[in-house]
């Protein structure tokens, strides 16, 4: 194993640990908005802090952290298309249906503070794609 080979499982994991009513489309979507913020140099451009701190970025109201759950690559068929939809991610062969976005949220149950910081404020995060039933945004 290559360091690389860590930080894709990690991008994995995370992706696999968003809704699963879009399906790979919205846990891909959630691995391209980690690489977008890894090219805009959000925390340094480090890929394994973006993937640890990747809830501070939704504004939940929630204020306990998730508990990520692992996939099993060996019987679920989903987590391996998402495991490698995460290395073509990483690798930088993944077209980015999200139009460079770095938020993203579900208007109908985004917190007041993700509304307030980043849906209302449409001239410095304009709405970018619609991804299933996510909103993406500058």
């Amino acid at each position: 194993m290559v360091p690389s080979d860590y930080v894709v499982s990690a991008l994995a994991t995370l992706m696999w640990n968003e809704s699963h009513d879009d399906l790979l489309l919205g846990m891909t979507m959630c691995g391209l908005i980690v690489r977008n913020r890894v090219n805009a140099g959000w925390e340094d451009g480090q890929w394994l802090r973006l993937i640890e701190r990747h809830d501070q970025y939704h504004f939940r109201d929630d204020k306990n952290p998730r508990i990520l759950k692992l996939g099993n690559p060996h019987n679920d068929m989903m987590f391996r298309r998402c495991l490698a939809a995460a290395e073509n991610i990483y690798n930088n062969r993944e077209r980015d249906i999200t139009e460079g976005a770095l938020w993203y949220g579900r208007l109908n149950e985004c917190s007041e503070e993700f509304k307030t910081k980043i849906v209302r404020q449409m001239s410095d995060h304009p709405m970018v794609a619609t991804i299933g039933r996510n909103a993406c945004f500058q």
